[in-house]
């Protein structure tokens, strides 16, 4: 039997989708109530502000790209395996949910709005995904599975922007190529 949504997900959804087409800046709390099929007030209740909600649908959508890419990996021994599941299963979430997508692409150009506590938070936590990445990326670097002069923070940058920048599938392949080679090939 389906698991029923929560009003609090399924407002977090809603704004997801609202978010991932208009952007942060273009989109109102009451549309996304109309869109939720909720009263605006309800939204309120629930998240005090639209940065409360924005951090929320980030953090709820990184969640589950975390969860996802991580969980294909979790029984692999060899790290050059962890990487090429790695690869594989952000391509398969990445090419499956393009609310996230978009959203990864439109919004971190925001980052830089330091001012604000939010943007702060939301750089976080897409930093904290970085890390986990390069990390593993680390790892098998010590483990001397992959190319030594790998620079594990710059390829987990290029695995989370290269990777997700495009709709076509073959410039997809061909970048999940290009990170491959880059980090196999030895020197």
């Amino acid at each position: 039997m389906p698991q029923k949504t929560s009003t609090r997900e399924k407002i977090i959804l809603a704004a997801r989708k609202a978010f991932a087409k208009k952007g942060h800046d273009g989109v109102s709390m009451s549309e996304i109530a109309e869109n939720a099929g909720v009263k605006k007030a309800l939204i309120y209740y629930y998240f005090p502000s639209k940065e409360d909600l924005f951090y929320e649908v980030w953090q709820y959508s990184l969640d589950e790209l975390e969860d996802h890419i991580f969980a294909e990996i979790e029984n692999e021994n060899a790290y050059l395996k962890k990487i090429k599941k790695l690869l594989k299963a952000y391509i398969d979430f990445i090419t499956s949910k393009k609310e996230i997508r978009q959203m990864l692409l439109q919004e971190k150009g925001n980052f830089t709005r330091e001012d604000e506590r939010t943007w702060q938070r939301i750089k976080d936590r897409y930093m904290s995904l970085r890390k986990r990445i390069s990390s593993l990326i680390e790892q098998a670097k010590l483990s001397q599975e992959i190319n030594a002069s790998v620079d594990p923070e710059g390829a987990a940058e290029l695995i989370l922007n290269g990777l997700s920048s495009t709709d076509n599938p073959k410039s997809i392949e061909t970048v999940k190529e290009i990170i491959w080679r880059g980090l196999v090939v030895k020197e």
